[in-house]
């Protein structure tokens, strides 16, 4: 099944005046956000822009000496060679970029990056970044199990309010935190600008501690949300999601690489819909969602800050410093101090509790028996009675072996009593 490569090589020669912008369009400017832009793309507006195609030239030689490009332990390495194949087409190549912004602060654990892209003349595309390789960044998508908002959500806020200035039409989007900070910064805008919004794209983003889905603020933009999860999404239906999303299929067949968008199935100017989220998702979703909102919010917190204070003792600054150091986070773990491992263990069991709970009551909806429609009424299922036909002879052999000799034995006895009753 075709993806976004794929839709760059069929729609790749189209210009936007030719052909206007959709949601893989979106999804493309979403994972370009990823890319490291810094020193390429200016941030102040008053120092200009760079085209998509100069920042590739900038951006693959600066590392024309490396074997392979990565931009993260976690993050797609395909997005690279997304970005060259963009930056060679006639759609995307000229497309203008400005207000590149990358913050990552350990002390305010804050991990925010956004870019803008300018499709033509009139509008502006506002891509939030989602969590790269920074400890720093999992750290602040963790608090957001007990804390609203997270500093990156604030700036999301301000960077709207910034970059928008002077567009007549604004699009936003974002995958992963990305698609949540997308959300936030929309909701939270004056009306002036949430007028001009035109399309609010969420990939597979969380949701939000509280239940803000129904109010005034998301009432206004909600029929402008356009939010896109893969079948097995894992981080798209955590904490208090929006109900209001489609489903797509994904060529992964393990549900956590499904968050890899560029996994996702794509027909024409679409992605492939699929009829809903897989039923084991939901059910794990809904053991982590009793998990989070049965604990205090003191206790969430201490959970999540001494899980990553350990983390941060090894010294690495990143996910990919953890797996090339492996040795130090496992020592790290066995030196735990006993506030923090009670507050991790008082975590763990309470998880564990949760989902034998959850998946108590999931085998026990398994279980229930369905009504019979009429169909299966008029033609009743014959197969099990045949399967236990079969086995019968096979697990009965020799008890029936034993029957025989007895009724054998009982028949010689009343043939032995008949014959005395004759000779009387």
């Amino acid at each position: 099944m075709a993806n976004v490569f794929d839709y760059i090589k069929w729609r790749g020669d189209l210009s936007f005046e030719q052909s206007p912008l959709n949601e893989i369009d979106a999804l493309i400017f979403c994972e370009l956000s990823y890319i490291f832009f810094e020193g390429i793309v200016p941030e102040n507006p008053d120092e200009g822009y760079v085209t998509l195609a100069e920042a590739a030239e900038v951006f693959f030689e600066r590392n024309a000496g490396l074997d392979e490009i990565r931009l993260g332990e976690l993050v797609p390495k395909e997005i690279v060679p997304l970005f060259r194949m963009a930056a060679s087409s006639k759609r995307f190549s000229e497309i203008p970029l400005a207000h590149f912004v990358n913050v990552i602060d350990d002390e305010t654990v804050e991990q925010f990056s956004a870019i803008s892209f300018f499709p033509d003349d009139d509008s502006i595309f506002i891509a939030y970044r989602g969590t790269d390789d920074s400890i720093t960044g999992w750290r602040e998508d963790f608090r957001m199990a007990f804390l609203t908002p997270v500093p990156a959500q604030n700036r999301a806020e301000e960077y709207l309010l910034r970059a928008s200035e002077g567009a007549k039409t604004i699009y936003i989007g974002g995958h992963s935190k990305g698609g949540n900070l997308a959300l936030w910064a929309a909701m939270n805008s004056p009306d002036e600008i949430a007028e001009r919004i035109e399309k609010i794209y969420n990939f597979d983003g969380p949701g939000f501690l509280d239940d803000i889905w129904e109010g005034a603020h998301y009432e206004r933009i909600t029929h402008k949300i356009s939010t896109v999860i893969p079948t097995g999404s894992i981080v798209g239906l955590l904490l208090k999601y929006d109900k209001h999303y489609r489903v797509t299929k994904s060529s992964a067949k393990n549900y956590l690489h499904q968050h890899d968008a560029l996994t996702w199935e794509v027909e024409g100017v679409e992605f492939v819909c699929d009829e809903d989220v897989a039923p084991d998702v939901k059910r794990a979703n809904e053991m982590v969602g009793k998990w989070i909102y049965s604990m205090e919010p003191d206790d969430r917190r201490a959970f999540v800050e001494g899980f990553f204070d350990i983390l941060c003792s090894t010294s690495a600054k990143t996910v990919t410093d953890l797996a090339e150091n492996r040795s130090a986070v496992i020592k790290a773990f066995s030196n735990i101090e006993p506030e923090t491992k009670q507050a991790l263990m008082s975590g763990v069991k309470f998880f564990l509790g949760e989902g034998k709970s959850a998946i108590t009551e999931s085998s026990r909806e398994l279980l229930k028996k369905k009504p019979e429609d009429e169909s299966a009424k008029a033609e009743p299922i014959k197969a099990p009675v045949k399967k236990v036909v079969k086995k019968v002879p096979v697990r009965k052999a020799v008890p029936k072996r034993r029957h025989h000799s007895a009724i054998q034995r009982m028949n010689k006895e009343s043939l032995y009593r008949a014959r005395k009753i004759i000779k009387k």
